[in-house]
């Protein structure tokens, strides 16, 4: 199958060109808002992290200050900051929103969390601690992570119902990240190769509280500006709307990392980087963590100084005719992110 090539194009403040695969397929041009949330700091590795986006256009991350405590927040559509407070905590993390502004993640002490607008967080119960709640849709249904003595399973929680997802294969280390509308949950799991590797699942083929994930093949990359002989190392998918995209990032021999989008019905891949980002000692940084029925996307990217920046990008339909120009682009992934 031909792979698609990413152009990447600056033009004016934040817009980036993004691929076609061939000449039948339009072009798409993602304009893209970066900013900074609060309790930024401006040390490498710290910074901004956005970590989900509802269909509404509200996106959930935290700012990470430069001692390394963290700051949730929403931002909101009209590009206002709605902060959270997660019982006080400054190690809480904020991970998957919903139209309902419906926040989920982990409280800081090993719990996953639900924490309705308003208040006050709700502690969600698993068979297992630690445990992180990582994505949740319209209807309420949460997906994320739990620790066991011998697994560590991906779980669903909905409608009174709980389900543990195992993994395709490998020591069933399963992060389930994001579910639509549609009982779609995505994710990625740990393979026998001791790396990361993309998955999916229909909630309606669970059976006896139980479902497997199905393993996603992994992007065939393309070479990179400014990373000669880069190979794929692993590959992260961290969000899906109802149409069936996917979106993610994978990690590769330099140890960057670059974001992707993945039709799930084609298996094809589209590679997307922040125009912004820069090279820090040789590493350069894009994770795209969400996106909704819109087809906005949101994650983050660091630059030149490792720092990490959020963004916000929606996408415009290009005409086919509009050609290809330049080189492309590659993405990487971090377990570390999710795993923090």
């Amino acid at each position: 199958m031909m792979q698609p090539r990413l152009v990447k194009l600056t033009i004016g403040a934040g817009c980036l060109l993004a691929f076609f695969a061939n000449s039948s397929q339009a072009a798409v041009v993602y304009n893209f808002t970066n900013f900074d949330g609060p309790g930024s700091g401006m040390n490498a590795a710290t910074g901004t992290n956005m970590n989900g986006i509802a269909n509404t256009g509200a996106a959930v991350g935290f700012g990470i200050d430069n001692a390394g405590a963290f700051t949730n927040f929403i931002r909101n559509p009209n590009g206002t900051i709605t902060t959270l407070n997660i019982n006080g905590s400054t190690t809480a993390m904020a991970f998957g929103i919903n139209s309902l502004d419906d926040v989920v993640g982990t409280d800081g002490n090993g719990n996953a969390f639900l924490l309705p607008p308003g208040g006050p967080v709700q502690t969600l119960t698993t068979p297992g601690n630690p445990s992180t709640a990582f994505g949740i849709n319209d209807a309420g249904a949460i997906v994320g992570q739990y620790t066991l003595a011998a697994a560590v399973p991906g779980f669903f929680l909905g409608g009174g119902n709980f389900v543990r997802i195992d993994a395709p294969s490998g020591p069933d280390t399963v992060n389930a990240q994001s579910i639509n509308n549609n009982g779609l949950i995505v994710g990625f799991y740990l393979g026998t190769d001791g790396q990361v590797h993309g998955f999916d699942a229909q909630i309606q083929n669970a059976h006896n509280g139980q479902i497997t994930g199905t393993a996603i093949a992994d992007p065939i990359i393309p070479p990179v500006t400014g990373e000669p002989g880069a190979t794929f190392v692993f590959s992260q998918i961290l969000g899906v709307n109802d149409s069936g995209i996917a979106v993610g990032y994978y990690g590769d021999s330099t140890t960057s990392q670059h974001g992707y989008l993945l039709n799930l019905s084609t298996g094809q891949y589209t590679f997307l980087d922040d125009p912004a980002e820069g090279f820090n000692n040789g590493v350069e940084v894009t994770q795209i963590t969400g996106i909704n029925n819109s087809g906005e996307i949101t994650g983050f990217y660091t630059d030149a100084n490792g720092v990490f920046h959020g963004f916000v990008a929606t996408p415009a339909p290009e005409p086919a005719a509009f050609g290809l120009v330049g080189l492309g682009f590659i993405g990487v992934g971090l377990l570390l992110r999710r795993k923090r």
